[in-house]
């Protein structure tokens, strides 16, 4: 009885399908946790339409698969949209060109962005911290991993497309074409602006929770890098800074 009476004054999403598309370092978490909640998955009857996606089994799967280990999370996204009780995705899974065109009439493809150059130094401070980059920022700036920090936007939805037959601004630009097919795409720098538009899609508020922070002495100031890394990290985010441009109308 008091679980339809909280449900009555304030119901779980139920006539819309949602795929959260997470982009490391841009508040994903957070915000995805917060929109699995609008779908109360406390609720026994309601778990199994959420899906989240368990990272060790993937990175699992990924070592133990035949071919491309990359498949795997686009295959995943694939098979779970096809699942008839699934309502809710979210997760580090790969983005599918091929699902947004089988499920985009069936499903809400949301994703949040963020100012490039804040979402470099954030992706190298936490992987630095993590021990899985030991180099100095200095000399990050130059290796084919800080390069891919740079274009993370666009690599994060083209990874379908032959990179080598194409221009960098070429490929840029089918990224902004995929992106501006998504239902919802935010900012990490305007949480309330996502918030109301969500929703104003959804007709449910979204309450979001700050999760995941790096401790003050931990962060990366962009103001004590030397002035020469801070272009070359400029030069590096130029792809995602036009993308993000175009995409969040940034004036």
């Amino acid at each position: 009885m008091l679980d339809r009476i909280k449900d009555y004054i304030d119901p779980p999403i139920t006539d819309h399908r949602i795929f959260f598309f997470h982009i490391a370092k841009c508040g994903g978490t957070s915000i995805s946790n917060a929109i699995v909640r609008c779908y109360k998955p406390w609720r026994p009857k309601n778990a199994l339409s959420i899906v989240t996606l368990n990272e060790n089994a993937a990175r699992y799967a990924e070592r133990n698969t035949i071919g491309n280990g990359n498949l795997v999370r686009r295959d995943l996204l694939n098979y779970m949209m096809s699942l008839p009780e699934v309502k809710c995705i979210a997760g580090h899974f790969f983005y599918s060109n091929t699902a947004h065109d089988t499920y985009g009439d069936r499903w809400h493809f949301i994703t949040v962005l963020r100012n490039p150059i804040d979402r470099f130094l954030s992706h190298y401070r936490y992987n630095h911290l993590k021990g899985k980059i030991q180099i100095p920022i200095e000399e990050f700036v130059e290796t084919n991993l800080g390069a891919s920090f740079g274009r993370a936007f666009v690599d994060e939805v083209t990874e379908d497309v032959e990179k080598d037959a194409i221009s960098m601004e070429k490929l840029t630009e089918i990224a902004i074409e995929r992106y501006r097919r998504f239902t919802l795409v935010g900012t990490i720098d305007d949480i309330p602006a996502f918030a109301r538009r969500f929703e104003e899609i959804f007709s449910h508020r979204l309450t979001i929770k700050h999760l995941n922070q790096t401790p003050k002495s931990h962060k990366t100031s962009l103001s004590k890098i030397p002035d020469h890394v801070r272009k070359k990290i400029a030069q590096l985010c130029e792809p995602d800074a036009y993308l993000y441009r175009k995409i969040i109308d940034v004036k």
